[in-house]
């Protein structure tokens, strides 16, 4: 059973709080009564002070989540509570102590980006102007905005539209308790990625709550204290990042060769027929529990790209490099050793290799598949 309850004390809040910032219980969501649930039963906590990952493949129920966290959607049934009041009854104190960018793009056509987080810091409660002038030169230098300040949003990239985005939602300053970032860094490159996610790192210290989704997982892991995987309207994984890549990760390593020269079709095929006999198809050693002698004439049309088997292991050829592969298997120590024996047979030569666990991108990807495996048996 999922520990949907845990907390994360990694980071410690510079504002006294007790209890969790958000409290989910039971949330259900359902459009229409002929339609099945978009959320079935949902529940977890948010600590104060931490980074929250919600992850999911599209349609998971992220989304819908998201919407009714921020209290423009109304549930079915559950509760939520925030700052420990309860979402339905307290929405307008809650909304002035939240801040939220969501995935579509929004700006002011017309304003120059200094005018528009100017008008930003008003709505706020900024009303010193000198003090709010303060806050958005500060703004305008750390989302790198300087040079663009007299622009108008209509005439902006969308990357500088994306940070602007961004940037309006730290004017709320030491008033905003809670942050809602989805999919915030979509339009970004990676040099305005990482300033972002760093920003928000140092924001987390100072005691702001941070619920984050993304469909980059460098990202999660980089910046989540706790991750919640979403799948078919239900919660089917959650735990730390380190902890998600232990609990289900299981034994898998991912071996990753570079060799001295570029890989032939048949030796990939060959290198593939190995690892699918040393990872579960025992059926092909003989009696004396040796592999049966593989070359060229007996390779089959495997797809050069990836090859999975019962056991989840698969090769995979590693982006434009012609001379390296990785190897997800369950058994390194074992492949390892047969693949020196194929090399040495070849008269190849091997440049590099390294043993690593799973990265949280190929654990999300088992968990998802294997939830969907699952699901489609139930139904047979």
């Amino acid at each position: 059973m999922l520990n949907n309850r845990t907390s994360n004390q990694a980071h410690s809040s510079t504002r006294d709080r007790n209890g969790p910032c958000i409290s989910v219980t039971n949330l259900k969501k359902q459009y229409g009564k002929a339609n099945a649930f978009t959320l079935d039963g949902i529940s977890f906590d948010v600590e104060y002070g931490t980074v929250f990952g919600f992850l999911g493949p599209n349609g998971a129920g992220k989304t819908t989540t998201l919407k009714i966290l921020t209290t423009l959607l109304s549930p079915t049934s559950g509760s939520v509570y925030i700052f420990g009041k309860d979402l339905i009854k307290k929405q307008s104190e809650i909304k002035r102590k939240i801040g939220v960018v969501s995935q579509n793009p929004s700006y002011e056509a017309n304003l120059t980006v200094e005018r528009a987080l100017d008008l930003y810091g008003l709505l706020w409660g900024l009303h010193d102007s000198r003090v709010r002038k303060d806050k958005v030169n500060e703004i305008l230098n750390t989302f790198d905005l300087e040079s663009i300040r007299n622009s108008k949003n209509d005439e902006l990239s969308i990357g500088q539209r994306r940070r602007v985005q961004l940037a309006r939602e730290f004017i709320h300053g030491e008033d905003m308790d809670l942050l809602f970032l989805d999919e915030p860094t979509v339009g970004l490159d990676p040099s305005a990625r990482r300033m972002l996610l760093d920003y928000i790192k140092k924001h987390v210290m100072s005691g702001l709550t941070v619920f984050f989704t993304t469909h980059i997982m460098e990202e999660a892991e980089y910046l989540c204290d706790e991750i919640a995987i979403i799948d078919n309207g239900r919660i089917i994984a959650f735990d730390t990042p380190t902890g998600l890549k232990q609990k289900y990760g299981g034994a898998n390593k991912i071996i990753e060769i570079t060799f001295k020269e570029v890989l032939s079709q048949s030796f990939i095929d060959l290198l593939k027929k190995i690892i699918v006999s040393s990872t579960g198809s025992r059926d092909q050693k003989d009696k004396d529990g040796n592999h049966k002698n593989y070359d060229e004439s007996t390779s089959n049309n495997i797809s050069k790209d990836k090859i999975n088997t019962t056991t989840t292991s698969h090769v995979d050829i590693k982006g434009t490099n012609p001379s390296a592969v990785s190897i997800t298997v369950n058994n390194a120590e074992e492949v390892i050793s047969e693949i020196l024996q194929l090399v040495s047979k070849k008269g190849m030569q091997i440049e590099s290799i390294s043993i690593n666990p799973p990265s949280l991108e190929e654990v999300f990807l088992s968990i998802v598949n294997d939830e969907n495996n699952s699901r489609n048996n139930e139904r047979k």
